[in-house]
């Protein structure tokens, strides 16, 4: 391409789109991991019902659903190992971009 102000517009026109393509795929990876991670989470019972300071206390002061009370449901482990993946391809990311940035890496 032809170099006007002193740009090499192809080369910046590949840069765009990589920067573009790598962007949208580690925010799609993040938002899938944060996906998985949230399979099998249910919402205990009266955890909508006020947001105060003693939302979902009872007149004992106990929270309605506990700590591993009913509303609790588990995760499936190929969840977890999807989520952790997902989250794995942004971490992988963040270091790349520091071993590219950093010339005592090299």
């Amino acid at each position: 391409m032809t170099v006007f102000l002193g740009v090499d517009w192809g080369a910046f026109v590949v840069v765009f789109l990589v920067a573009l393509a790598a962007t949208a795929v580690i925010v799609t990876s993040f938002a899938l991991g944060i996906r998985a991670f949230a399979a099998g989470a249910e919402e205990p019972a009266g955890a909508g019902a006020g947001a105060g300071a003693g939302a979902g206390a009872g007149s004992d002061g106990a929270t309605a659903a506990g700590a591993a009370g009913p509303g609790r449901v588990s995760r499936p482990a190929g969840a977890t190992a999807a989520g952790l993946a997902c989250f794995a391809v942004g971490v992988a990311a963040v270091l790349y971009g520091l071993w590219m940035i950093v010339p005592q890496f090299h």
